[in-house]
């Protein structure tokens, strides 16, 4: 494995970590705190710097890796994670910070509701920087689909529950996307 292979598994095991104390946090708080999608920005910055100067001493050039993808890191058995090039972060953060921020602005605007919170909107601006618009995509569909799922069941249990004759189970007008995020986020990282 060369160190560019283990620098990029790190990066990629601690983007892991961070979407872990994302999801507790989420789930406790309904909230994702700036310290921690302002992290992954921050990571992403380090790793890119890292890789640029790992692409130097190679031969490659200082600026060689701006266009390129980020290393394919084969993960067992077998999975490869591909990296979006730092060009395709910036895209990719924008387009789904922007676009997502977009979105949640007009939906407020027309039906008067909550939808994507700041933290939320953030976070994928962060994961764009790591998955760049293509992927990124991919998560943000995977997150919704996966929320939607649990969504369902939730409601067809309390629903289930309040037709026994039981006070309906919690269910509640929100819930924690932070978790779908980071579920969503494996998919694309392994799509």
């Amino acid at each position: 494995m060369t160190y560019v292979s283990v620098v990029t598994l790190v990066a990629y095991g601690l983007v892991l970590v961070i979407l872990a104390a994302i999801t507790v946090v989420d789930v406790r708080q309904r909230r994702i705190p700036n310290v921690l999608s302002g992290g992954l920005a921050a990571l992403w910055v380090v790793w890119r710097v890292v890789l640029a100067f790992a692409g130097e001493h190679m031969g490659l050039g200082f600026g060689a890796e701006f266009i390129a993808p980020a290393p394919t890191v084969l993960v067992p058995p077998g999975l490869e994670i591909v990296g979006a090039s730092f060009a395709g972060g910036i895209i990719g953060a924008v387009i789904l910070g922007g676009g997502l921020l977009i979105l949640t602005v007009l939906y407020e605007a027309i039906t008067h509701k909550e939808s994507f919170g700041g933290g939320d909107i953030k976070l994928m601006a962060a994961l764009g920087l790591f998955l760049g618009a293509e992927r990124g995509l991919i998560c943000l569909l995977a997150a919704c689909a996966l929320s939607l799922i649990y969504a369902g069941v939730r409601h067809g249990a309390a629903s289930r529950s309040a037709r026994d004759g039981e006070v309906e189970s919690g269910l509640q007008a929100t819930m924690p996307f932070g978790p779908f995020i980071a579920l969503g986020t494996l998919v694309a990282f392994v799509s």
